[in-house]
């Protein structure tokens, strides 16, 4: 089992969040949701083995691009994408490499299948 605690650009439209956050839960288990106006943004918190974790984090970014506009963005938190930053935690010393190749396999689908570029950064990013 691994977490992960995606961030989105939208904190205010509890429609949107909602839909993001039923994306986010495709197959994973959303814990929990914590959406602030200031910053413009919500963070979600979901856990789920490997390879579902991925595909929800994917359907969730998929529908976080569909639903985020940042040409009218504002919030004091800086930001770089409808989907900021996607940490994947391991729960367990044990599960390091598990966590690293989730970040790199989740890397290659938002850039092979919606044609986003991907920053890594950390240990899976050489150190960056």
């Amino acid at each position: 089992m691994l977490e992960a605690v995606p961030n989105v650009s939208e904190g205010r439209d509890a429609g949107a969040i909602e839909e993001i956050g039923h994306a986010f839960a495709s197959r994973a288990t959303l814990l929990d949701v914590h959406a602030d106006a200031d910053h413009h943004r919500s963070v979600f918190t979901l856990a789920a083995d490997t390879d579902p974790l991925v595909d929800s984090l994917l359907a969730g970014i998929a529908r976080a691009l569909e639903l985020v506009d940042l040409r009218a963005h504002d919030g004091v938190h800086p930001r770089v994408g409808a989907v900021d930053v996607v940490p994947l935690v391991y729960l367990v010393p044990s599960d390091v490499a598990r966590a690293e190749d989730a970040a790199r396999a989740l890397a290659q689908r938002v850039g092979a299948e919606l044609e986003v570029p991907v920053f890594l950064y950390g240990t899976v990013g050489g150190g960056k």
